[in-house]
């Protein structure tokens, strides 16, 4: 599974380019086709450092470019966020296949998308 980082202040869901990260991280070739024989892809959306609502606005917005069955990790320190970015996303019919505290006042969550 690859890993793609989305910086939060860019638009939702952009993939690193291949400059950025020296591999081509394109999620369709010329034919639609999924690469890699359909694999399906994991996105890092980094909100540390803003408030709340804003880690789960940018949840949403990155989501929503991906496709059925790729995964987003959320990193965040907003602690409203602990209970409304997995309340929205099983709301929404995504499964959380990671939550953690991983510092004392950071956690990460990781989604997949319906």
């Amino acid at each position: 599974m690859n890993f793609i980082k989305i910086k939060s202040k860019r638009p939702a869901a952009v993939p690193a380019t291949a400059g950025q990260s020296g591999e081509n991280h394109s999620r369709e070739n010329h034919s639609g086709e999924r690469p890699e024989g359909g694999r399906s892809k994991k996105y890092v959306l980094d909100t540390i450092g803003q408030v709340c609502p804003f880690p789960l606005v940018e949840a949403k917005r990155a989501i929503g470019d991906l496709r059925s069955g790729d995964e987003l990790q959320i990193d965040f320190d907003c602690t409203q966020a602990t209970d409304s970015i997995p309340a929205w996303a099983s709301a929404a019919g995504h499964a959380v296949t990671d939550f953690r505290q991983i510092d004392k006042a950071i956690w990460t969550i990781t989604l997949r998308k319906a």
